[in-house]
């Protein structure tokens, strides 16, 4: 499958899930609303969305995916048994890492939840015996994604987390329907998180068997290539681990604030996390791919540069729109069009602020995974983990630092007061915790505690890519497992073009944000409408007039699938699916297939 065909293969099913779970999580933020039971869910999801991601698909990327996808091209039955040792390998470890948490919940939820008390702390422990029993089978799931990825089959393997968001959806659903009511509605949406996980693996299985007939389960780590992954994914799980004790800290730090903010910070991060799936995610799943096959680093440069250049662009227009229309469009997503009005006005300008602050490192976060490809392919996992290692004590040292004044500064009826009460010399008024009965009291009005760790996050995510920048440019082809050659080929990973790329999208907000402040009448839904359309023609239209590849490749695919469109009724679809499924089928050294996992 060529580069773009894999990259909008992958598009496309992560486009789907994403959408589903922006779905999910907006019914989720609506139902059980910015509180003590959004506060408790939202805390809840970290054990099990920190195992998954600890030693599921990023991990697995790194570690599997490069030497599974050289081994397949030469031995399919060595190969197999590869898949196979890796897959109860990650079964055994995530198994014990649940039955750990379901019984050690309470320790647990204190440590990554300091400020949770009573009713909050209760139903946390709670619902995480729940969702962690899903766990082995999300990390499962990311097994089938690195198989299917490897046979350059992209969009089952990104498009089966829909399953997962429409098990919860559905229980949601059924919750208001049946009038279920309080810590009820939780519970109920726990199991389903369980569920759901579930159906995604079996959604998957029979798409992994049709890529590589050979895999069978065993349990021979000790032969050479199983041992070679498991050494790399030692590695490779601190470097995740890194990121999932930030988002656990993040979470800590975020219970020491005022009743809403852990809630507030996990509905703006799946509006934050979209571009990053749609853009980065798909095309660097595509990319890690081939640059495991490739041995020319000046290819790999070339590559690498153009994918850093496209998605620069394609993310810094996302920004523009959440900064311009952040308020009506978290209106209209957790306030389901308007259709449950359950988010307070004040709850929802926190959220968009939140939002706004995370979106300013959209765009080293998108980059930082296609410098991090050029290590791993590189069999490299240890020097992206140590700048993770960086990247986490910046993030926490300025969050820290920054969300205990912010804290202060309330948002009544949509104005932010307080600001006069900081005194950045006061240890006391500034730098110390608001007492307890304050930060939890839901009466009161919102605060900008979130919104400070917000940019801690951002300001890490740039301080990451610039390490990691450093770090690809000064390696030498010998020490990476290139051909020896002189130093690594590309003196610039941006092509010097990155402040140009991001002109379309500064011009897109300037005429943005006014046209969204003159459409402050209409209803949200249609001010995002109108708002989003005028700055996405403007920042395409930017794009053209500098003459960027990137604006001109993405009119490109819009104009190809528009004449696709055209030529074929909508009752051909799935037949040009299957015509792009057999021609991969040509290409592959096993049969044909189609697979999926996590989220």
């Amino acid at each position: 499958m060529p580069r773009q065909q894999g990259a909008a293969a992958a598009a496309a099913g992560i486009g789907a899930s994403r959408l589903a779970g922006l779905a999910r999580t907006a019914l989720v933020t609506n139902v059980l609303g910015i509180g003590t039971i959004g506060d408790a869910f939202a805390a809840a999801m970290r054990i099990p969305n920190f195992l998954q991601n600890l030693l599921g698909e990023g991990a697995l990327s790194g570690a599997f995916v490069p030497a599974y996808s050289s081994l397949a091209e030469r031995d399919e039955r060595a190969a197999g048994r590869l898949a196979g040792a890796i897959a109860t390998f990650l079964v055994a470890i995530t198994a014990t890492a649940a039955l750990i948490s379901i019984f050690a919940a309470r320790p647990l939820v204190r440590l990554i939840a300091w400020g949770f008390v009573g009713e909050r702390f209760e139903l946390t422990v709670t619902l995480v015996r729940i969702t962690v029993c899903g766990t082995a089978l999300a990390v499962l799931s990311a097994w089938c994604l690195g198989v299917l990825n490897s046979h350059r089959r992209f969009f089952l393997s990104y498009v089966a987390p829909v399953v997962w968001n429409a098990t919860q959806i559905a229980v949601l659903v059924g919750v208001l329907a049946w009038g279920v009511a309080g810590t009820g509605r939780a519970t109920a949406l726990a199991w389903g998180v369980t569920a759901g996980a579930a159906a995604q693996v079996l959604v998957q299985l029979r798409g992994v068997w049709r890529a590589d007939r050979w895999i069978a389960l065993n349990f021979k780590w000790r032969e050479p290539q199983a041992a070679g992954v498991i050494k790399r994914f030692g590695p490779a799980v601190a470097g995740r681990g890194v990121l999932q004790i930030s988002a656990f800290l993040d979470l800590a730090l975020a219970s020491l604030l005022s009743v809403g903010a852990a809630a507030a910070m996990a509905a703006a991060q799946t509006l934050y996390l979209l571009p990053l799936s749609l853009i980065g995610t798909s095309i660097a799943a595509a990319e890690l791919t081939e640059l495991s096959r490739i041995r020319d680093p000046a290819e790999v440069a070339q590559r690498t540069s153009e994918r850093l250049c496209a998605t620069a662009f394609g993310v810094s227009g996302v920004m523009a729109i959440y900064f311009a229309a952040g308020g009506p469009l978290t209106d209209s997503v957790f306030n389901l069009a308007g259709l449950r009005n359950a988010i307070a006005d004040d709850d929802i300008t926190l959220i968009a602020l939140v939002l706004g602050a995370y979106s300013l490192g959209l765009v080293p976060l998108v980059a930082s995974r296609l410098c991090q490809n050029v290590l791993f392919a590189a069999r490299d996992t240890r020097t992206a983990a140590s700048i993770a290692a960086i990247r986490l004590t910046v993030s926490l040292v300025i969050g820290a630092a920054l969300m205990l004044p912010l804290d202060r500064v309330l948002i009544v009826e949509g104005a932010l007061t307080g600001f006069g009460d900081i005194d950045l010399f006061s240890l006391e008024s500034t730098w110390s915790l608001l007492d307890a009965k304050i930060r939890s009291e839901p009466a009161l009005p919102a605060r900008l505690g979130a919104v400070g760790l917000a940019l801690g996050a951002a300001v890490g995510a740039w301080v990451e890519l610039a390490l990691l920048r450093r770090a690809v440019l000064q390696r030498r082809p010998s020490r990476t497992g290139l051909p020896r050659q002189a130093d690594w080929p590309a003196q610039r990973m941006f092509g010097g073009t990155l402040a140009r790329h991001m002109v379309p999208a500064v011009v897109a907000f300037v005429v943005g944000l006014p046209v969204t402040l003159v459409l402050a009448p209409l209803p949200s839904v249609l001010r995002v409408v109108i708002a989003g359309f005028t700055m996405a023609g403007l920042h395409i239209g930017c794009g053209l007039a500098l003459r960027l590849p990137a604006a001109r490749a993405l009119t490109s695919q819009l104009s190809g699938v528009m004449g696709q469109h055209r030529q074929h009724p909508p009752d051909d679809a799935h037949a040009d699916t299957d015509t792009d499924t057999n021609s991969d089928q040509s290409q592959s050294p096993t049969d044909d297939n189609e697979g999926g996992p996590p989220r």
